[in-house]
């Protein structure tokens, strides 16, 4: 008697079904490009590698991404196709209407040697440079502060990999320890996060600060 009340009542009220986003992680609405494991709030993780994403990059409206209160510039999408330092690499915008060689605001990674010349190649200078060689071939957004052009006619920008809180990548570069803090007025909008970021690493003891010094 009791096995049909049980079966009477499950055919009466049906199969519990979860609650809408019951179990929605970090991940949920991500699709398959997003690389596994990216976090669409957060971005990137401070270590491991990147998850690099050319179809995310072009999802992103640039206007919502950090930049200077008077910007330069509008915010432009393009590939970057040289790298020649870890705060220096080649652009040209999607739409064609840019291209220039990009000095990375806020940051200075190691000089590396550039023969002819004769300058030697400094500390963990190879290694920023492998680093930031990851975005080699692939798509990144550029954002400006007031100031866009530097004493040797480099557009400075700064670079996001992504919209997550990590994807703006100075703090990728300062976190693993790939560079130190330049703050070059008057862009200077992020300079104490990019001061704490800096501060992160020399406790951490990674890259630059636990090699060179």
């Amino acid at each position: 008697m009791r096995r049909a009340l049980l079966l009477l009542a499950v055919l009466t009220v049906g199969c519990p079904r979860p609650a809408p986003g019951a179990d929605a992680g970090t991940d949920a609405g991500v699709g398959p490009t997003d690389g596994g494991g990216y976090d669409p709030v957060l971005g990137n993780g401070f270590d491991g590698p990147l998850l690099l994403d050319d179809d995310r990059v072009a999802r992103i409206d640039g206007s919502g991404l950090r930049a200077g209160t008077s910007p330069c510039h509008e915010p432009v999408r393009g590939r970057v196709y040289h790298v020649s330092d870890g705060d220096t690499f080649d652009f040209t915008a999607a739409d064609g209407s840019l291209d220039s060689k990009v000095r990375i605001i806020g940051i200075d990674t190691p000089e590396i040697n550039h023969p002819p010349d004769t300058t030697p190649t400094q500390c963990y200078g190879d290694e920023a440079t492998q680093f930031t060689r990851q975005l080699l071939d692939h798509q990144v957004w550029l954002t400006f502060d007031r100031d866009c052009r530097d004493d040797f006619g480099r557009l400075l920008a700064y670079v996001h990999i992504g919209a997550g809180a990590n994807d703006f990548f100075e703090r990728q570069l300062l976190r693993r320890g790939f560079a130190r803090v330049l703050t070059v007025a008057p862009n200077s909008q992020y300079r104490s996060i990019f001061e704490a970021d800096e501060s992160t690493a020399m406790s951490e003891n990674v890259g630059l600060w636990g090699a060179c010094f």
